[in-house]
């Protein structure tokens, strides 16, 4: 992200957008060797807690605008409610929902299985119906594709247009946590996490955010994620996603109350730690709850952030989503 974002910096390449002006980069890759290294270490770019709801999002099937606001309350687009079209969940799982009944997810893993040479383990995330003149909003994400080779599953993630600041970190977390579950799912080890966007864009509301990052310096270029579990875990993710929908609801409450494996137990007490603060349930509660967490790794992310980031007109969603002050829980 540091060479990325000094990039955006300096391009010469600008737009102007209903969203704003900014500058881009035309058709850049990039690549993560180790997947699981999908957050920053960084204060104001670790976003473990967002990005881990919208994964939660993503793999529950939904498109319930109410789910992934009780834990980004100002999840665009603004305005709307309900149910979003665009949302990623029905078209990776097939829900049902705006009429897509079929899981990709399962159909990549069972290409995989059968034939693992195949270049058809691909999942479609933009329809034909996105581009029509007149719609107000498209997902970014065109397709994913897994490819096994030299006895690792790695994944391509190809884009037609990425907010570098806001979108990046959520899309390397999301995707790379589809990837080492396909993975574990097929007994083989993660490989290489490639992402390709036709326009890698920054907004120029943006810049001041950016510059605050930059100066933070470098991050540890050892800071993983712990590893999921070996074998399959779409019974595991299940498990976990009944419990973030109880957590969500509120019929969760204590630590105690959350039965999972190590790895997803601790995911879940992520997800717990901001519902004790949006229900007000108390210090003592919030430290309670999440001194059950087994892995200091989650621990980095709850220490006091800094509040004076340069302000911008996203600011508000970037509070919420990447601070998380104004709930006194950091």
């Amino acid at each position: 992200m540091r060479k990325l974002y000094g990039e955006l910096s300096t391009s010469t390449d600008t737009f102007t957008a209903s969203k704003g002006k900014g500058r881009d980069l035309l058709g850049p890759k990039i690549l993560l060797k180790d997947p699981r290294a999908r957050i920053s270490a960084t204060a104001t770019r670790g976003v473990l807690m967002s990005a881990l709801a919208e994964f939660c999002w993503y793999m529950s099937g939904s498109a319930d605008l109410d789910f992934i606001r009780f834990y980004i309350r100002e999840y665009p687009p603004k305005g709307a409610t309900g149910a979003l079209e665009e949302a990623y969940g029905p078209r990776l799982i097939g829900t049902g929902e705006f009429g897509r009944s079929f899981n990709q997810i399962q159909r990549v893993i069972d290409q995989l299985g059968r034939k693992p040479d195949t270049r058809r383990a691909a999942i479609s995330i933009l329809d034909p119906s996105d581009l029509e003149l007149g719609k107000a909003e498209a997902p970014c994400t065109i397709a994913l594709q897994f490819i096994r080779r030299r006895g690792r599953l790695h994944l391509i993630a190809m884009m037609r247009s990425n907010d570098a600041y806001l979108g990046f970190p959520h899309d390397v977390f999301c995707f790379t946590m589809i990837q080492e579950l396909v993975a574990r799912s097929l007994g083989i080890q993660v490989g290489e996490y490639h992402h390709f966007a036709t326009s890698l864009h920054l907004y120029e509301h943006d810049q001041g955010r950016v510059a605050a990052y930059l100066d933070e310096g470098y991050q540890s270029p050892t800071f993983a994620m712990p590893k999921m579990p070996s074998g399959c875990q779409l019974d595991n993710l299940k498990a976990f996603l009944d419990i973030e929908q109880a957590i969500r609801g509120g019929t969760i409450t204590e630590a105690a109350n959350i039965t999972l494996p190590e790895y997803w137990r601790d995911l879940a007490l992520v997800l717990l730690r901001l519902a004790d603060s949006r229900f007000k349930r108390g210090s003592k509660a919030l430290e309670a709850n999440f001194s059950n967490i087994s892995n200091n790794f989650y621990r980095n992310f709850f220490i006091r952030r800094p509040k004076t980031l340069p302000k911008s007109p996203t600011s508000a969603m970037v509070q919420d989503k990447f601070d998380l002050g104004d709930d006194n829980v950091d």
